[in-house]
């Protein structure tokens, strides 16, 4: 089987047979569709080998479109590893974190809202951000390199991965697309969530 889904602990698994990108979406979107308020609010984990073949912004398209329906990333996971950590290292802040709010966190954070421009976010793995991103924010604060920081409109004032830093250039224009922060060959890169095989990368 490509995809199978199962209860656990109160939340659902997602565990990835062998398989491409292409199939996974088709199979997750067949079994949604099929019964959207099935999945509706639960909280989702990925699990399999297969995962680990899998490019960054793929594994965020996965992760995306369980958002889209309905779903929370309980259990992120990140573009270079498949690690999974406990539930409870993940904290859902449903609120918009307005300037001088700040969110310390031992675990991954995920923010529906906004986070505004004096506001900052630390997290000990990822940080996802549904809604604008215009903060500071530093995922893996521990030295995690695998962290990843992922936004709706992604135009902060700093982003931070591990001991990396990245600043958007002055003059840089904002892009009013989803957008990833990774690691790669030792800095900060952005890409695009547009579709499973495209985006454009950008440093």
């Amino acid at each position: 089987m490509i995809v199978d889904i199962k209860g656990q602990n109160g939340g659902l698994v997602i565990i990835f047979g062998p398989g491409d990108i292409d199939q996974y979406i088709n199979a997750l979107k067949e079994k949604f569709e099929s019964n959207p308020l099935l999945f509706k609010d639960f909280p989702v984990t990925f699990r399999g080998s297969s995962l680990k073949s899998l490019a960054p912004e793929e594994l965020a398209s996965l992760q995306r479109l369980c958002l889209d329906y309905g779903m929370t990333l309980a259990i992120p996971s990140s573009p270079k590893s498949t690690k999974v950590p406990t539930v409870s290292k993940n904290l859902i802040v449903r609120k918009t974190l307005r300037s001088g709010q700040k969110i310390i966190h031992e675990g991954s954070v995920i923010i529906v809202g906004d986070v505004h421009e004096s506001a900052e976010v630390v997290a000990e793995k990822d940080v996802f951000v549904l809604g604008r991103l215009e903060g500071t924010v530093h995922a893996g604060c521990m030295g995690d390199l695998t962290s990843i920081v992922a936004a709706f409109r992604l135009h902060p004032r700093q982003v931070r991965i591990g001991d990396k830093i990245s600043r958007p250039p002055s003059n840089s224009l904002p892009n009013d697309l989803p957008e990833m922060a990774y690691v790669e060959d030792d800095h900060i890169c952005v890409k695009e969530l547009l579709s499973p095989r495209t985006g454009s990368k950008r440093s």
